[in-house]
């Protein structure tokens, strides 16, 4: 199957377009129309490959038989579409997806950046407690030298991201979140300024999860200081295209 078997629906959602020579903006929602023929995993994961950072929704019907598809940390089905507000439907299935653990981050951002090597220390960086007061500096040399792979940000930048995405993938607690007036929940709409370089109604309005770790891999450098091979850099397509972080 080709690039061209699937539908977009980008912000604000208003729309579901093919979008042939053009990279999806961040937050868009990949739709792959399996009605009718079952897709196998490995045809599914060749479609999440296009864009990683859009979601992939299924749409399907009752008797299509994806039901019994592996199910895998990006991707949703519909089983059918309303015909006034078809959007709503693919938004709402995006949104119940259950919410990524740490090793799922992992996996995204090493099969994004094609280093593998980095899983573990990923993995752990996105479950361990927030780093206290310079905790992040005395992590062990190497440990500091394989997040360095990833561009400029530190450890704790990166755990920070590990939050966002979390956040975004749990719409009830982004929800209280930008309602809060609590430290924490401060603090969270200031990362979303600092470190993704958007505001917070910027941030609410995008589903998913995959297009914040793509923005922290825009921002942070990585595609800019990567010199891995075969690494898919599709920088185009987001409202005022993202320029990297400056770092003291």
């Amino acid at each position: 199957m080709r690039t061209s078997s699937l539908l977009f629906l980008e912000p604000p959602y208003q729309m579901v377009r093919r979008l042939p020579g053009s990279v999806p903006a961040l937050g868009t929602v990949a739709l792959f129309d399996t009605t009718s023929v079952r897709p196998s995993t490995n045809e599914l994961k060749v479609q999440m490959e296009q864009a990683p950072w859009c979601p992939v929704c299924l749409l399907a019907t009752p008797d299509s038989g994806v039901r019994s598809v592996r199910r895998l940390a990006r991707t949703c089905v519909v089983f059918g579409l309303d015909e006034g507000d078809g959007a709503s439907g693919i938004l709402k299935a995006v949104a119940q997806r259950p919410r990524p653990t740490a090793s799922d981050l992992a996996e995204w951002v090493t099969r994004r950046t094609r280093l593998p090597t980095l899983a573990r220390v990923m993995a752990d960086l996105f479950s361990r407690p927030a780093f206290k007061r310079n905790e992040a500096a005395l992590l062990p040399y190497a440990v500091r030298e394989q997040v360095r792979r990833l561009g400029d940000w530190s450890a704790q930048e990166w755990q920070v991201a590990g939050w966002l995405a979390d956040l975004a993938a749990d719409r009830s607690l982004l929800n209280r979140t930008m309602a809060a007036s609590d430290d924490a929940s401060v603090m969270m709409r200031r990362h979303m300024v600092d470190l993704l370089g958007m505001g917070e109604s910027e941030f609410h309005d995008r589903y998913g999860w995959e297009w914040v770790l793509e923005c922290a891999l825009r921002r942070s450098g990585f595609f800019e200081r990567s010199t891995t091979r075969n690494v898919r850099v599709l920088r185009g397509g987001w409202e005022g295209e993202v320029a990297p972080r400056a770092t003291a």
